[in-house]
């Protein structure tokens, strides 16, 4: 936000994606509290539904389709109000109302308040995702974007690590009550953490722009408009085109893989079901030790390679080592398999959204963003089946190498002309 200095406005001073800058490594603090709490929440939500409610399996789907429904269905739409207003705004309300519904759900005394206060949160959550996308073009400079990325990269894989572990504890030593509770006070950590930073001009675009085209829309059909206009962004600029068709492949084959792991632990390697969550572990070490390192060898290698290859090369390499995971009988190559794919992974996502972020037009980053969401978020709500049927049909690991080779395709198909 801007400052006053003896009557003149000072310009605010840029976020620096270090740790020696107070408000970025608050803004990583609670995003990866946030992230704990919301996986936890995530878990013990199916566990309140069983276990305190005595939900069948139709009922905890239900459940299951409440909280996770609305991203895939609103975050098309809600980029629009991201791009109307801020990302900043939108984060805080999204996190004020996230902190209320989950504090419904902590008070829920039936199933049906239950499934009312998750479709109540996944309405909230879908308004965070675009302005998520969205918030660090206006707070960092550009040539920090892919450190910045790639740092915030980290706090969702410290979340996909720890979140599972305090869902036991909480559940164990409190109740599942307080573990919505803590999901609560930490997205209202989010909103102090967000409202630290600075909003700094939108690069490229007139004052005002933005909230008259917001205005004239809202005089036709405001959402089908909105909507459309993130979805013709993606189709009419080629990198755009990239971006969504390498973040589907990759996603499609994570969550397929979501199936094919514990089969390939338990089938191949002959191991218990617990082996599915150490790989789990080694892929978010991998992840976690890339996302800190990155911004190192870009700082010092500034020129090594263009976010562009970095995105294609990310995802096949994601390809590649989902097959090295499942292509061999040994333990410990599946281990380097697992670890790779963290690596991998976090090169990736730090790559796409830096490319994102410099290429969607002026006014639009929101509402590109909200669309690609929305297209990842369907395609590994359809992997999952998909991988499931195909093992069906052609068998564990002949299924396991076609699903790799999606991530892989997707990648090549990326590759810079």
């Amino acid at each position: 936000m801007p400052v006053f200095c003896a009557g003149r406005r000072v310009p605010a001073r840029p976020v620096r994606p270090s740790f020696h800058d107070p408000r970025f490594a608050l803004l990583l603090v609670g995003q990866s509290t946030g992230w704990v709490c919301s996986w936890a929440a995530s878990i013990v939500l199916w566990g309140f539904a069983a276990y305190h409610f005595g939900a069948g399996p139709a009922a905890i789907s239900v459940t299951a389709l409440c909280w996770s429904g609305p991203p895939i269905v609103l975050t098309a739409f809600t980029g629009a109000l991201t791009d109307r207003f801020d990302p900043r705004t939108m984060l805080i309300i999204g996190y004020t109302c996230s902190a209320a519904t989950s504090l419904g759900m902590a008070t829920s005394g039936s199933l049906m308040f239950l499934d009312v206060a998750a479709l109540a949160c996944g309405a909230a959550r879908s308004l965070c995702s675009p302005a998520s996308s969205a918030l660090l073009v206006r707070v960092v400079e550009p040539d920090d974007l892919l450190a910045a990325n790639s740092l915030l990269g980290v706090t969702a894989s410290i979340g996909q690590v720890a979140g599972p572990l305090a869902a036991s504890v909480l559940m164990a030593a409190t109740g599942f009550r307080v573990a919505f509770a803590a999901d609560a006070a930490m997205y209202l950590v989010n909103v102090l953490a967000v409202l630290a930073l600075p909003l700094l001009p939108q690069p490229d675009q007139p004052r005002g722009t933005d909230t008259q085209t917001a205005r004239r829309t809202a005089n036709g059909v405001r959402w089908l408009r909105t909507a459309t206009a993130g979805a013709a962004a993606v189709a009419r600029v080629p990198a755009l085109r990239a971006i969504a068709l390498a973040r589907m492949g990759v996603i499609f084959t994570s969550g397929a893989f979501l199936v094919i792991e514990p089969l390939y632990a338990q089938h191949v390697l002959g191991r218990a079901s617990s082996q599915f969550a150490l790989f789990q572990a080694a892929t978010g070490i991998g992840a976690i030790a890339t996302g800190l390192i990155l911004p190192v060898i870009r700082r010092r290698v500034p020129g090594s390679r263009s976010p562009a290859r970095l995105l294609a090369a990310g995802a096949i390499s994601c390809g590649l080592a989902a097959a090295l995971l499942t292509g061999t009988p040994w333990l410990l190559v599946a281990y380097i398999g697992a670890f790779v794919w963290g690596v991998c992974s976090t090169v990736f996502y730090a790559a796409a959204n830096t490319t994102l972020q410099v290429l969607a037009p002026a006014g639009k980053l929101g509402r590109v963003a909200g669309v690609i969401s929305a297209a990842e978020s369907t395609t590994e709500s359809i992997s999952m089946p998909v991988a499931g049927a195909l093992v069906a049909i052609a068998g564990l690991r002949p299924s396991a190498l076609v699903l790799a080779a999606v991530a892989i395709a997707a990648g090549t198909a990326c590759l810079p002309g």
